[in-house]
Formats: structure tokens, C-alpha cells, sequence
């Protein structure tokens, strides 16, 4: 009996590579579609311009007079009359204080006689000297004589130059017991009443300038050179919060306060209806004008670095039919930390992708996933 035994059939080798072919395209196919039809979560910061680019600061000051005197009297005396108060606008020129001149009025009376005396001695010794000079002609007079009266006429003269003087001594000594307004301004503090003796060099009264007030702050040393490019300076003072004032940069101070390592920098405030007052207390935001060294900062993690040297980011635009991820050459500078410093390839403003960055493909669809505080400061 033969048996026969069932064997399947062998395919030739070119029939069974077509197979395995048409299957790996085929999975190849189905893998794609359905990469394209699932957008690929990402999560995007903004790549914001710093550094070089415009700016934008603010800092507490407060508002500051050009001119703070304290007023003292010129003599020591007795306050006989107290012409202003605190509050009370002045003039330059204008008496604030008076003091007693009682003494110095009667020296000066006394001056005054004898002037009027010297006067008279003089206008003596020159009617003698006038008839002596015609005697002398004459013959009629000695020499000597003539001489001795020339020399009469001019000690009466001498006299009352001496006495003139005096007498300008007096008054300026009564002056000086008045005190005069130094400039225009308010009185702030008044120190010192009607009947009290004051000192020379004491302080009486305290006048503040309120024309050309000024805004001071404190500015930390990092910050000098965003000042010194000082566009433009909008101030708010706490007592009008409804309002800004503009202000000028007018100097920084170049010595700095040793402890707090800050510069003192003084603004001019433009207060058309004067309503700002010296002491009060504001803040200043800056706006500083951009630099030669502009620059695009991204997080470290947003650039895809290859091994000849170039770098790229991924960025998210809007095709018409939803986001996709365009990649874009970046030029960097500076050293690598948590952010890098783009000097090229990005203009500012860009939705940059900072993860899921890894094997992304060019236009492929990105699905933008919430951020975190953990995925940096920009993250949106």
C-alpha cells in the first residue's frame, strides 16, 4: 500500500518578497495617516525681546524743591514783628521778620546831627578860604595864612566823608535786622514768634521754592544704563492716583550710596497747575529706548542643537487649517543658562515650542497643550 503524504506548497521567493512588501507599505501608509490626522501636543512660550530692546522700569521717588533754605537774621535781636506765617506765599525782596532797631535808630539820628554840623563847619571853611584867596591876590594876605585855611577847608571836607560813612554803617546795621526774602517761594516752618530774641545763625523761618520741582529716586545700579536711554518719564504721585505728570531727565548724580549701591537721579516734573508739593511721594515708570544689542530670549530647552554647529526652534503658526510647527534657523550668542540669547532668525513675538520639540517633522500639526509654572516664565 502507498501512502502519500500532504505537503503545502512552497511559494518561489519572488512571490513571498512582493508580500512582505505590500504589507510594510501598506502599515507604513496607515502609520502616516494617522500621524497626520492626530495633531501632536506641544506646549509654546513667546519669545519676548530683552536686553537690548525697549524697556520698561518703574521706581518710588519723591518730589524735591531746587532751593530749601532756612532763614536766619543777619544780627541778633529782639522779633518785634513776624510779617509771614507757614503757608504764606512770598517774594523775593519782601520783609518776613522784624527786628527791634531802637538803639541803632537813635545812633543813626545822632549821626545825622553831626553830618548836618559837618556841613556847616564846611560850608564855613570855604566862604573863609574863597575871601583869603582874593586878599592874597591882593597882597593884602600872608602865604601862610592861605595855606593854613586851605588846609581847614579840606579837613572839614575829610570830616564829612567820615561822617557819610558812618552814617552807611548805621543803616546797613538797621537793614540787618530785617529779614529779607532770599527768592520766590512758600514758608514752611515757622520758628520763632513775635518777642522772642534770636541769635545770629539761628534758624527763624524755612522758605521753599515751588517753581521747577523735581522728582528724585534711588535708581539701582543695574538699571543706569536703561536711564541713561530714557525715552520717555511718566509720573504718578500717590496724592492724585487719577493722574500723570511728565517729567525730563535732568541729572544722575555720579556718586553712589555706598550700602545700597543706588545712584540718585533727578527728573524735571512738568506740573502745568501746580498741584504736585514738595515731599510727596510717587512712582516713576521709565521707558528706555532700544539698543545696538537687541536680542530674542527663549528658554534652553526651545532649541534643537545639531552636531556641525547650527540651531533651530520650532514655531507654531497658523496654516488656515490649524496650527503647525515651522522650524527656524537661530543664530545665538552669549553663554548657554536657562534661556538662550537669539541674535538671528527670530524677530520677536513668536509662539516658540519649548516641548514635545522632539522628531517634530516640518508642517505638522501641533495641538497647543496648557502650560505650567514649571514650563518657564513666558509659557502660554
Amino acid at each position: 500500500m502507498i501512502t502519500k503524504i500532504f505537503r503545502p506548497p512552497v511559494l518561489s521567493g519572488r512571490s513571498h518578497n512582493w508580500k512582505i512588501s505590500c504589507f510594510i507599505i501598506f502599515t507604513g501608509l496607515l502609520t502616516c495617516l494617522s500621524a497626520q490626522d492626530d495633531a501632536r501636543p506641544v506646549v509654546v512660550v513667546t519669545a519676548e525681546r530683552t536686553g537690548g530692546g525697549a524697556s520698561k522700569i518703574a521706581l518710588t521717588g519723591t518730589v524735591t524743591s531746587p532751593r530749601r533754605a532756612n532763614l536766619s537774621s543777619r544780627l541778633e535781636g529782639l522779633v518785634t514783628e513776624m510779617k509771614v506765617d507757614a503757608g504764606s506765599v512770598v517774594n523775593k525782596g519782601d520783609t518776613l521778620v522784624q527786628l527791634d532797631t531802637k538803639l541803632a535808630d537813635l545812633d543813626l539820628a545822632l549821626i545825622e546831627a553831626e553830618i548836618e554840623q559837618a556841613e556847616i563847619e564846611l560850608a564855613e571853611a570855604k566862604r573863609l578860604f574863597e575871601e583869603i584867596v582874593k586878599l592874597t591876590e591882593a597882597g593884602g594876605f600872608s602865604k601862610s595864612e592861605f595855606l593854613t585855611k586851605k588846609t581847614e577847608l579840606r579837613l572839614s571836607e575829610t570830616n564829612l566823608k567820615q561822617l557819610g560813612t558812618r552814617k552807611s554803617q548805621i543803616e546797613e546795621r538797621i537793614a540787618r535786622h530785617r529779614l529779607i526774602s532770599p527768592f520766590d517761594g512758600v514758608i514752611s516752618r515757622k520758628l520763632s514768634e513775635a518777642g522772642e530774641w534770636v541769635a545770629t545763625g539761628t534758624p527763624v523761618l524755612e522758605l521753599i521754592e515751588m517753581k521747577g520741582l523735581r522728582f528724585d529716586i534711588q535708581v539701582p545700579q543695574e538699571f543706569l544704563g536703561q536711564i541713561k536711554r530714557t525715552g520717555k518719564v511718566t509720573v504718578k504721585l500717590d496724592a492724585y492716583p487719577e493722574g500723570d505728570f511728565s517729567a525730563e531727565l535732568a541729572a544722575v548724580v555720579p556718586v553712589k550710596d555706598a550700602i545700597s549701591r543706588t545712584f540718585l537721579t533727578r527728573f524735571i516734573l512738568q506740573d502745568p497747575n501746580s498741584l504736585a508739593s514738595p515731599g510727596m511721594s510717587g512712582t516713576a515708570t521709565i521707558e528706555s529706548g532700544p539698543t545696538a544689542d537687541s536680542a530674542i530670549e527663549v528658554p534652553r530647552d526651545a532649541v534643537v542643537r545639531f552636531p556641525d554647529g547650527t540651531a533651530k526652534v520650532w514655531v507654531v503658526e497658523d496654516s488656515g487649517l490649524g496650527p503647525q510647527a515651522v522650524s527656524k534657523l537661530i543664530r545665538t550668542a552669549g553663554k548657554l543658562g536657562e534661556t538662550a540669547r537669539v541674535i538671528e532668525g527670530l524677530e520677536g513675538g513668536e509662539t516658540v515650542v519649548v516641548k514635545g520639540n522632539e522628531g517634530l517633522r516640518e508642517k505638522q500639526k501641533v495641538a497647543v497643550k496648557p502650560s505650567t509654572e514649571s514650563d518657564g516664565p513666558h509659557s502660554r
